[in-house]
Parts: C-alpha cells; sequence; structure tokens
C-alpha cells in the first residue's frame, strides 16, 4: 500500500504533506498508545472517494462530535480531517464518510481495511461509565500472562459484554463479567483479570 500523505519530520512534530496541502500534528498528538481503535474502514462508497466506516454503536455521539481521525496505515498512525458534513450515519454501527483529499475510488481502496482510530480523550462517555467508553484504553492485565494488551474495543450481546484486547499476536476477545474482573486502578487506568483457563492460549497458538 502506497502513503496518502508524506511524513516529514520537522522539529518536535511531524508534517504531513501532499503536493496540495499540508498540515501538523506534534509527536504526542499521534502517540498511538494515547489513542483508540474506534473501528475499520470496511469499503468504498461511490466513485467520489466516500468509505464506509464501522464503528462501535457506543461510539456513535463521538463520531457526531470530531472533525478528524487516524488511519492505521503500514503500522503507523495518518490524520485526516472529516470534511464538512462529511459523516452520514447509516446505522448505529456505521456511517458514509468523506475523508479530505480522498475524492477518487482509487484513493478510497488504498483504506480498506485499514483500522481507524482518535484520541482517547476524544471518546464521548456513556451514560452509563461502566461500559465502552469506561474500558476502551485500558490496559489490561492476566494473572497468568501479565499485561495482555489495550482494550479496543467492547461489545454488548444482549446485555453479556465481551471486551476485545489488542495483543501484540491477536486480538482477544474476553467475556467480561464479575468473576473475571480481579481489580481496576482507574488512576493508573489498568484493569486486572482472571481469564478461563485456556482462553488466551486459544488466540495465541
Amino acid at each position: 500500500m502506497q502513503y496518502l500523505t508524506q511524513k516529514i519530520k520537522k522539529g518536535d512534530g511531524y508534517y504531513y504533506h501532499r503536493p496540495f496541502y499540508t498540515f501538523v500534528f506534534k509527536m504526542d498528538q499521534i502517540n498511538k498508545e494515547e489513542c483508540v481503535e474506534v473501528g475499520y474502514i470496511q469499503k468504498p462508497h461511490g466513485l467520489k472517494g466516500e468509505v464506509i466506516l464501522v464503528f462501535d454503536s457506543d461510539l456513535e455521539e463521538t463520531f457526531d462530535e470530531i472533525d478528524y481521525l487516524f488511519v492505521e496505515v503500514d503500522g503507523g498512525l495518518v490524520p485526516f480531517f472529516i470534511e464538512d458534513e462529511g459523516l452520514r450515519f447509516k446505522t448505529d454501527r456505521s456511517a458514509i464518510c468523506r475523508l479530505g483529499f480522498i475524492d477518487s475510488l482509487t484513493k478510497a481502496k488504498e483504506l480498506l481495511g485499514c483500522k481507524v482510530y482518535v484520541p482517547e480523550i476524544e471518546v464521548v462517555g456513556t451514560e452509563d461509565p461502566g461500559v465502552a467508553s469506561y474500558l476502551i484504553g485500558m490496559r489490561a492485565f492476566d494473572e497468568k500472562f501479565g499485561e495482555i494488551g489495550l482494550i479496543s474495543r467492547v461489545d454488548d450481546f444482549s446485555g453479556n459484554f465481551v471486551i476485545t484486547v489488542n495483543h501484540p499476536r491477536a486480538e482477544i476477545m474476553i467475556p467480561f463479567s464479575d468473576q473475571v474482573i480481579t481489580s481496576i486502578d482507574e488512576e493508573k487506568r489498568e484493569i486486572y483479570l482472571s481469564c478461563p483457563n485456556g482462553l488466551i492460549e486459544l488466540y495465541l497458538e
């Protein structure tokens, strides 16, 4: 995949440049550890560069508020601004999105399947702080494996919550219940779990 922008180091920041635009994000603003994976680009929509963005239903309000997002390209986060009135919700889990300077089907296809991130501080809280907005971005630890990664997603299956943890080797889905939670350190944004025997091994085999 070719980069859609050129990443140029300058001073304490990076410039993202194409022949017809330049904008800057400071290094600490694009620190992946301070961002939350919120969805992915499913497919192009039409011929003018629009894409279908898929995300967790708890994040609809977040997407309604933000005017930019980060797309993961070749392991790095590339910023894109959302065009004015460039987000049209199809369902509570998907939207048609028009990103700045993605103006053709060819360019949209380059983003197919790419993960989408926003800064953790941009995630809008839900009415129940015990679910998605509260958990996403927390660092998860298992009593046997130690640190296993950041929580990137929370799904609600008829009241049964399942968290997705981004381990370096795989995405691990863990049923979330009082029996699994050992403790939570809210200040450090860390959660300690006692996962069912064999669950993590299943994903890491």
